[in-house]
């Protein structure tokens, strides 16, 4: 049987853990003028989403040993903001190496 309190409780540590890494990798996005602290912020958004992929790994066991579906909207909120953060990491990580693209050609 499905323990709600248990994939609520999973899915809410995704929805944070997702949260602070999209933070994170705005942050870094921010600041790539200064390649250390991109590199920093998204070190700290990669701890983070590393957070947030394990409890989702967890909630995929469950339902594996289960075999029993454990969505709840919730948890489709959760897996939401752990893709939207991978999202926000690839478009960081890109527009980060086209602006030094750009400022490889310059010189």
């Amino acid at each position: 049987m499905v323990d709600i309190e248990r994939v609520s409780e999973v899915a809410l540590t995704i929805i944070t853990y997702s949260g602070l890494a999209k933070s994170a990798y705005i942050q870094a996005m921010r600041s790539f003028a200064d390649q250390n602290a991109f590199n920093l912020k998204v070190e700290e958004g990669d701890e983070a989403f590393t957070t947030a992929h394990g409890a989702h790994a967890e909630l995929l066991s469950l339902e594996m040993d289960k075999r029993e579906p454990q969505i709840s909207l919730l948890l489709a909120h959760a897996e939401d903001q752990l893709m939207s953060a991978e999202t926000i990491k690839t478009l960081a990580l890109e527009i980060f190496n086209i602006i030094n693209a750009v400022r490889m050609e310059r010189k």
